[in-house]
């Protein structure tokens, strides 16, 4: 899937091998044998862009076909996935377009079914774009995870942090910032950058043996990670070196003494690493959540509906911003006189979960409405 190339997982296995696909993140085309199957692979894009917009971008999304006067000039079905923004406007992040053969009998493309019969496959065309990342980033797409901010510069606390860096660099995607002088303005750079996470490392974290974790989504809130060893592990630590010392003794002490430090160190840096990770695991995962959640509570606030448009134009009036659920009769007319009536405002999708009965009537003609749609401006 989509979902799976992004994370460099296998494309063929997931998408019953198209004869061609991209490898690009943002856009591709593919060919199919027949209509069943392009439609289908239609699909299978929008579900992954939503679950990509879901899941990994953690956005509240509306997710739907869109209407005949907003499709892609040449596709038979477009599907959008949208994302309403704090100013009310709505941004489309992603679309994946079914052609039927139009553009294939167009440019004469052609191939041997399986009959060896001559016949134009059916097109698909799919895309997204950097439009729809913002600079509260979630964990799994920062170009920086956890940005590194030192309060002090003393050898000891240098030697500390890079400590910590050597255990988490391998994992993560981890920044020094210490480019100014005054710590306010490293820490408003990483901010202003969308790291999710700022890891602290002063005197206090050095002298207790701690880093100090702040979540982007919540800077009031602060995370001490201990690492100096419980009582269980300096039991563990003192048995090690114990066990070395006697090896020790009985041949070899220099290269004994060298292994023994080694381990010891190994083991004291496999504690510490262990207790890192399960904490930033835990809370990137709570941070996903709580970016996902604030989203859809946005989205959800802003969705209003409206039975006439002497309603509607009166929720404008008002101040409403957002998204506007109406009846609607989906003739292609009908809509393109919606921006003689409301300039700025379109059909950004169907709602095709929200369904109509016989009674409901089209906000801007009055004939039987078919479906409800989202309205809303865009930019």
């Amino acid at each position: 899937s989509f979902l799976n190339l992004l994370r460099g997982k296998n494309w063929e296995q997931k998408t019953r091998s198209p004869t061609s696909f991209a490898t690009h993140q943002r856009k591709g085309h593919t060919l199919h044998a027949n209509t069943q199957e392009a439609r289908q692979f239609t699909l299978n894009i929008l579900s992954d862009y939503q679950d990509y917009a879901e899941n990994i971008l953690c956005l509240g999304v509306i997710v739907g076909q869109k209407s005949a006067g907003e499709k892609f000039a040449g596709a038979l079905e477009t599907y959008t996935v949208e994302c309403l923004l704090p100013d009310g406007q709505c941004l489309q992040l992603a679309t994946s377009h079914y052609f039927g053969d139009n553009f294939c009998r167009l440019m004469e493309v052609k191939f041997q079914n399986k009959d060896n019969k001559t016949e134009h496959p059916f097109s698909t065309s799919w895309g997204t774009s950097t439009r729809v990342i913002g600079l509260i980033l979630p964990f799994e797409i920062a170009p920086v995870q956890i940005a590194f901010i030192l309060i002090g510069e003393s050898p000891e606390l240098i030697n500390y942090y890079q400590e910590i860096y050597g255990l988490l660099s391998r994992h993560y995607r981890c920044q020094l910032y210490n480019k100014n002088k005054q710590v306010n303005a490293n820490v408003l750079q990483a901010d202003q950058e969308g790291c999710p996470f700022k890891m602290i490392i002063g005197k206090h974290e050095l002298e207790h043996q701690e880093i100090t974790l702040i979540r982007r989504d919540n800077v009031e809130r602060k995370i001490t990670i201990k690492l100096e060893e419980n009582e269980l592990e300096k039991k563990y630590i003192t048995a090690a070196e114990k066990y070395w010392k006697e090896m020790s003794e009985i041949s070899q002490e220099n290269k004994k003494e060298f292994e023994k430090a080694k381990i010891v160190n190994s083991f004291r840096q496999g504690q510490r690493a262990g207790k890192i990770f399960g904490i930033i695991s835990r809370e990137a995962q709570e941070l996903q959540k709580n970016l996902y959640q604030k989203s859809v509570e946005f989205r959800d606030k802003q969705i209003f509906s409206a039975a006439s448009l002497a309603e509607l134009e009166k929720k404008i009036k008002d101040g409403s911003k957002g998204l506007f659920l109406v009846p609607f009769c989906n003739n292609l007319d009908c809509e393109l006189k919606i921006k003689e009536k409301l300039p700025s405002y379109s059909i950004r999708c169907i709602a095709g979960e929200k369904k109509v009965d016989t009674s409901h009537k089209c906000l801007f003609c009055q004939s039987t409405a078919q479906n409800r749609v989202y309205l809303g401006r865009s930019y």
